[in-house]
């Protein structure tokens, strides 16, 4: 049978393993909450600029959106002024300087994509003009489809269904 300055010492003993299990836990936590996840943009900066400018493209890209039964004019024009839309997020990007972007580090690559989805749009806009049978091939990039890259950089700024379905 145990005495009492044992049960007292026992006590005392998982008090200080509860303490010291809590301070891990909470550190771990701790490190977890302020670690950078590498694929996610999390400059509260760089995210206010996409936000704006994401906005203004959307409402720029569809407002150019022009219907199925559009000529091949009329479609390269709507190619041309979505795409200068994306150009201005683009613009607006680069304006926050290149240490800022390249300080978070999808912020670059993610500029870098939406000036690969214009270039594969001006291809296709090209193919339509020269009055070739043309379909819209978006690259992958390190493995990634274009899209996905584009949409999983934790902003609320997804591709617009407007820009791959001209």
């Amino acid at each position: 049978m145990a005495t009492p300055g044992w049960r007292l010492w026992a006590a005392r003993v998982a008090v200080v393993l509860a303490l010291v299990a809590a301070w891990v836990a909470l550190s771990r936590l701790w490190s977890y909450a302020t670690t950078d996840d590498p694929a996610v943009i999390g400059s509260s900066e760089v995210v206010a600029v996409a936000s704006a400018a994401c906005a203004q493209m959307r409402e720029s890209a569809a407002a150019a959106a022009v219907g199925p039964a559009a000529t091949v004019r009329q479609r390269v024009g709507a190619l041309s002024a979505q795409n200068d839309a994306v150009m201005q997020l683009v613009t607006k990007m680069r304006a926050l300087g290149e240490a800022r972007l390249s300080a978070d580090a999808p912020s670059e690559q993610w500029v870098q994509d939406w000036e690969r989805l214009v270039a594969a749009r001006d291809a296709y806009a090209r193919e339509l003009a020269a009055g070739k049978r043309a379909t819209l091939a978006l690259p992958e990039v390190g493995g990634r489809p274009l899209l996905d890259r584009l949409n999983d950089v934790g902003l609320n700024c997804r591709v617009p269904r407007v820009l791959f379905a001209p």
